[in-house]
């Protein structure tokens, strides 16, 4: 599977997540996390499955462990972990999925924290559902205090830290979407440095994504 642009899109919104398989991205990312308020993170659920999505091309980004069961019953391909921080919270997964799947499901860790980072060697090393992993820059920022710029220079060395122990990672989100030239240019500089894909957040990204990786 390539993961070239791999476009997330809210669990409760029907209409963006019907519209995200009439586009060309690699992957569907169908997010009950962040994006979802917690009052309509269950009814999300039942909004996805109305939906009969393609599940050969579609993750699940969960928002705890409670969300692996409905991963595993609908027969998703794997599911985004935010927030993956260390060898042992993967091995908790690992025997709840065991426990359920029809299917192996695998895990697309997403290193958004310092320990994250800290930890990335024995998370990349977890090869039982690990394939590639995934930099989300946003969060880590906020939680440093860290202010990125425009040429996104403040998190060039994290970007070689996640391209230093995993093939082809998958880059963070670009938020300015009606900034395309940005999302370009944020493009190249990770597809230089060893990124294989871009997380898309807006369907005039993934083309660009596409283009570039």
């Amino acid at each position: 599977m390539k993961y070239r642009s791999v476009l997330f899109v809210p669990g409760h919104e029907e209409k963006k997540i019907k519209k995200a398989y009439t586009l060309n991205a690699d992957v569907v990312v169908i997010d009950i996390e962040s994006t979802v308020p917690e009052d309509q993170k269950e009814n999300a659920k039942k909004i996805i499955q109305d939906c009969k999505v393609n599940k050969q091309k579609t993750y699940i980004r969960i928002n705890n462990n409670n969300d692996l069961d409905f991963v595993t019953n609908e027969e998703f391909i794997g599911i985004f972990l935010p927030f993956t921080e260390s060898r042992e919270q993967l091995l908790n997964i690992d025997k709840i999925l065991k426990s359920n799947e029809k299917l192996k499901t695998d895990i697309i860790p997403i290193i958004e924290s310092e320990k994250g980072i800290e930890n990335l060697k024995e998370i990349c090393e977890f090869k039982e559902r690990i394939k590639v992993i995934s930099f989300g820059s946003h969060d880590l920022a906020k939680s440093i205090n860290l202010k990125v710029s425009d040429d996104e220079n403040e998190i060039l060395n994290y970007r070689k830290l996640i391209v230093s122990h995993s093939k082809n990672p998958i880059d963070t989100s670009y938020l300015n979407f009606k900034d395309l030239i940005g999302f370009e240019k944020s493009c190249n500089l990770a597809k230089s440095i060893g990124f294989g894909g871009k997380a898309c957040i807006h369907p005039g990204q993934i083309e660009i994504s596409n283009k570039i990786f």
